[in-house]
């Protein structure tokens, strides 16, 4: 569905679809209080878990000393601030709104996220320099098999926590969340790389594996950051909500016989919140209280699938051609007029 085209009562479900079937991990899907207090608790356990992770990553560079190592402690090290960000970001972001802020603070989130955009790409920066330094000077590496255990050690704890931030994105749509996310799978994925370089290097001759390892990681982090940025641009710059979400929208609403079209459907999210506004076209012969039942009964069912969702709807009778609002926001031509496939629009 395109915002430019109108949608019909004959292109609408004949049953609104029941909030089940939203997509996992998309905002306004949870009870903003609710959403809060799972992305509080989670990332708490982040920031500890980032410590953990950080000064186990410490022994064990010092331990070795591996450039590959050395790569991965900065970027647990990063992954702190990057953790102490959204563990603020969310609890801000989660404020009711107030009359400064009046569609609320849920884009916290994503500063959140440009932010550790530019820790991701500062570590990359130094990675890079480190690696292509080492791989012109030989540097002596040692280890031995407990070097190996708590490396594997701490790539379980963070694969324990993948699978809690996971379902808590499935939750609530948090981008602050999904940042940290992507942190962690980049960590994750830089240890096994860690562990396969290190032990070409002591044990292979091919001594150059643990600096063109630190390289991959450089160039992953890099990919990571631009992950995370094109995800933060999106809910910044008022993107519009995923083409599933508003399908569903626009199924809600055309499940009233009374509502003929809708125009001008417009979403954007906002951290765990989403903002709907519409057009509905009604009736000519229904009075103002009945219209009035109509929209109520709408936002009552658009609330029920989208619980953090700030919904703004304007009833239009069927029979006014007048055009509402400014053209420049009418996309593709739409002038928002009635519905001309429609049996009750103009012919």
């Amino acid at each position: 569905m395109k915002t430019s085209n109108p949608i019909s009562q004959s292109q609408g479900a004949a049953q609104p679809p029941r909030p089940a079937i939203l997509p996992e991990g998309h905002s306004g899907r949870l009870d903003p209080e609710d959403s809060a207090k799972i992305t509080r608790r989670v990332t708490a356990l982040t920031v500890f878990i980032a410590l953990v992770l950080a000064a186990g990553k410490f022994v064990i560079w010092q331990r070795s000393g591996s450039v590959g190592v050395l790569s991965s402690l900065v970027h647990s090290a990063l992954d702190c601030f990057g953790a102490l960000s959204s563990f603020f970001a969310v609890r801000y972001a989660a404020k009711r709104p107030n009359l400064s802020y009046r569609f609320g603070t849920g884009k916290a989130e994503s500063f959140a996220a440009v932010f550790q955009v530019c820790l991701i790409i500062l570590a990359a920066t130094h990675l890079l320099e480190t690696a292509t330094h080492s791989l012109s000077h030989n540097h002596a590496l040692t280890g031995d098999m407990w070097t190996f255990i708590g490396l594997v050690c701490l790539m379980g704890l963070g694969l324990g926590l993948l699978i809690i931030q996971s379902r808590a994105i499935q939750s609530t749509g948090s981008l602050a969340i999904r940042g940290d996310r992507a942190h962690y799978f980049a960590d994750f994925l830089s240890t096994s790389l860690v562990i396969i370089g290190l032990l070409a290097a002591l044990y292979t001759p091919f001594h150059e594996a643990d600096s063109l390892v630190a390289i991959a990681m450089a160039l992953w982090l890099l990919w990571t950051a631009f992950k995370i940025a094109r995800l933060a641009w999106a809910q910044l710059m008022d993107k519009e909500l995923p083409e599933t979400d508003r399908q569903i929208i626009s199924d809600i609403a055309l499940s009233d016989p009374n509502i003929i079209a809708i125009h001008n459907l417009r979403t954007r999210a906002s951290g765990p919140h989403v903002h709907i506004q519409m057009r509905l076209d009604l009736p000519d012969d229904i009075s103002l209280s009945d219209a009035h039942q109509r929209i109520i009964g709408l936002e009552q069912r658009l609330m029920n699938a989208f619980p953090a969702a700030d919904i703004l709807i304007h009833p239009h009778p069927i029979g006014c051609e007048d055009t509402h609002g400014n053209r420049r926001f009418h996309i593709d031509g739409d002038d928002c007029q009635v519905c001309h496939d429609h049996p009750q629009g103009h012919p």
